[in-house]
């Protein structure tokens, strides 16, 4: 009895390590996260690495209409409320 629960004290202490080093690392849970990661596209934890030029044009011009169009309906919003 006491082996089997020393054995299980040394697996959880294992895992608390892996765990630990993951966190720090940002390194993956496991292979299917890692290919789970991969194929939906998970953005990278550092975002300084993310280059948002690099999006076709008709992306970023469809982006930059949808920012500007909100943009104008907030202020046409504070604009006739302020009028009344």
């Amino acid at each position: 009895m006491d082996e089997e629960l020393e054995k299980v004290k040394k697996r959880i202490e294992k895992r608390l390590e892996q765990s630990d080093r993951n966190d720090i690392e940002g390194a993956p849970f496991n292979d299917a996260m890692d290919h789970l990661g991969r194929i939906e596209g998970y953005p990278t934890k550092n975002l300084s690495k993310v280059n948002l030029k690099s999006l076709p044009l008709p992306i970023r011009i469809l982006g930059y209409l949808l920012i500007g169009s909100m943009g104008l309906g907030v202020l046409t919003v504070i604009i006739l409320n302020l009028i009344k």
